[in-house]
Order: C-alpha cells, then sequence, then structure tokens
C-alpha cells in the first residue's frame, strides 16, 4: 500500500515537472526556452548637430525673357549666350516686314478715334443753330409772339444733343488713353519711340535688366527672317544663384530661413560652396493624403566667379544644432 502511494507521487512531481517544461516552451518570457529579447529605444543624444541632406538645382535669382513681337529681318545680333550687359543694352536689331509696318501704323493711328471725332463735330454742329434758334424763341415766348411749346421742344432736342456729345466726349477720352498707352507699349516692344505717321523700318531688341545673357535663340542669326518668337533671348542674374529643392516634411520642419548649408556639384567634383535659407513653403507640392509631403526650399548661392550655372544639379547639406 505504501508503495502504490509513492509510485502515485512520483507519477505526480513527474507530470508537474514536465508541464512546468512545455509552458516555459509556450510562455514568452516565462522559462528559459521561451524567452524573447526586449526592444530598447536609443535615447537621443542631449546635444551635437544633425545633418539633413536632399538634392536640389541651380537657377538664376532674376530672369527675363526678350521677345521678338513682330516679324522682320534680322539685321544684326549684338550678343552671345554669357555676354554681360546693362540694362538698356540694345541686343539685336531687325528690319520689320512690310505687314508688321502696317499693323503698326494702325495700332498708332486707330481708326475708332477718327469715328469718334466725326460723330462728335456732328453733334457739336448740329447744337449751333438749335442754341440760337433757343435764343430767339425764348425772347418770343418772354413777349408772348411764340409759342411755349415750341421753345420746349428745342429745349428738348438740345438736352438730347448735349448727352449724346458728353458720351461722346468720354468714349473719345478713353479711346485716347488706350492710344497713348498702347503707343508706350509698341515703342518698348521696338527699342524706340513711335508716334502716329513715324513708324522706322528698323527696330531694336533691349535688354530690360542687367545680367549675362543665358540664352539665345538657334534661329536668331543675321539674315533671318522670323516671325514672331514669344523668347528669342534670355538675360538672367548669376550671382547670386537660387538652389531650388523639395524636402521630406521631417526635414522641411528642421529647416529654417537663414541656416547655412554646404552645397556640392558633381560637375565640379572637390568644390564646395556656402548658401543660406532663403525660403520655406509653408504648404505641400503634394495634396494626395496617401502621398509623402514635399515642401520647397530656396537657398541662395553667392556665384561671383560665374562657375555656377542654371539647371546644375547640387547635393545640399545643411548642419543643424539639436
Amino acid at each position: 500500500m505504501l508503495m502504490r502511494i509513492l509510485g502515485r507521487s512520483k507519477r505526480a512531481a513527474l507530470g508537474g515537472w514536465m508541464l512546468a517544461i512545455f509552458l516555459g516552451l509556450c510562455i514568452p518570457g516565462a522559462g528559459f526556452a521561451g524567452k524573447a529579447p526586449a526592444t530598447q529605444r536609443t535615447p537621443p543624444p542631449s546635444s551635437g548637430e544633425s545633418e539633413i541632406i536632399f538634392n536640389g538645382k541651380l537657377f538664376c535669382s532674376l530672369k527675363r525673357r526678350i521677345e521678338l513681337p513682330f516679324k522682320g529681318v534680322i539685321t544684326s545680333l549684338r550678343v552671345h549666350s554669357g555676354q554681360q550687359v546693362k540694362a538698356g543694352d540694345v541686343l539685336a536689331t531687325y528690319r520689320l516686314a512690310p505687314e508688321a509696318l502696317m499693323a503698326i501704323q494702325q495700332r498708332l493711328s486707330p481708326p475708332q478715334l477718327a469715328d469718334l471725332e466725326m460723330k462728335l463735330a456732328a453733334v457739336q454742329r448740329s447744337m449751333v443753330p438749335l442754341t440760337s434758334k433757343q435764343r430767339e424763341l425764348t425772347q418770343l415766348v418772354q413777349k408772348k409772339l411764340a409759342p411755349a411749346d415750341s421753345l420746349a421742344q428745342t429745349n428738348q432736342q438740345l438736352q438730347f444733343l448735349g448727352a449724346e456729345k458728353a458720351t461722346l466726349q468720354e468714349r473719345l477720352k478713353k479711346e485716347r488713353q488706350l492710344a497713348q498707352q498702347d503707343q508706350e507699349v509698341l515703342s518698348n516692344l521696338a527699342g524706340i519711340s513711335m508716334k502716329p505717321g513715324q513708324v522706322p523700318r528698323e527696330v531694336s531688341l533691349k535688354t530690360p535688366i542687367s545680367g549675362h545673357v543665358i540664352w539665345v535663340n538657334p534661329e536668331m542669326r543675321e539674315g533671318a527672317e522670323l516671325p514672331p518668337m514669344p523668347a528669342a533671348l534670355q538675360v538672367g542674374v548669376m550671382n547670386p544663384m537660387v538652389l531650388r529643392a523639395q524636402a521630406f516634411e521631417i526635414e522641411a520642419l528642421q529647416v529654417k530661413i537663414g541656416q547655412t548649408a554646404e552645397v556640392t556639384l558633381d560637375a565640379l567634383p572637390g568644390r564646395k560652396f556656402q548658401a543660406k535659407v532663403s525660403r520655406v513653403s509653408w504648404s505641400s507640392i503634394t495634396t494626395g493624403q496617401d502621398q509623402p509631403a514635399y515642401y520647397e526650399v530656396e537657398l541662395k548661392v553667392p556665384n561671383p566667379d560665374l562657375d555656377l550655372k542654371e539647371g546644375l544639379k547640387a547635393r545640399i547639406v545643411l548642419r543643424k544644432s539639436e
């Protein structure tokens, strides 16, 4: 009987020991076999510098296109790409085509002006006899030698003509102002003063800003007959240059205006340039909810030796103290 009880106790102890092993294998963190490594977070450094790195492209800080406004034949091309120019310098000259010359003359002497002037003169001529008749009838009515209805009718006619005269004078004033503004526009486009009846056959293209010629249309050459073109040449300011980039939302929030950055270019190995953040957009260029947010960042890069050119890609390293 005692041996039977001891056998049961050994079997119970053996069963408990095996259950403990099983639980140790199945329950993470319990026992020696199922222990999982605990996740540990590395605390950020309390001080030091972190780098924000992104890519960008160089642009002129200011750029203007010079258009060829009228059809004509190029008589001289006085500049080339890379040449420095000052505001008002003549870049090219061209001889106006006959159809362009006629169109300019019509714009300088718009036909609606002559039409309004003729109508106004006719109204003023019509008012002269009516005014004399009004004075005569006024005297006769006062002496009771003419009916009052005749005077009222004459007054009504004069009132109608006066309103028409005022309307024509207002329209004529506006048309003359528009013609004057159009004359100034034509003078700016042609690079020379223009007046009605005095349209020169040869006009010029002038630069509106000081800078460097950064692009010349390949069709621009002496002797070429060209139609109007929206961009015949381009002049840009190359010192400083503007470096435009797109920064991810986490990086953009760490970029501040006035921060300095180091700029390197694959096209100029071994060279480093200093830049300063000049603008950071406050709205994302991407609007989709499932798209990552990117923000436009702009930096200014001094370029006194004109080593940097528009279109070059650059790597920006911005150091920010944490």
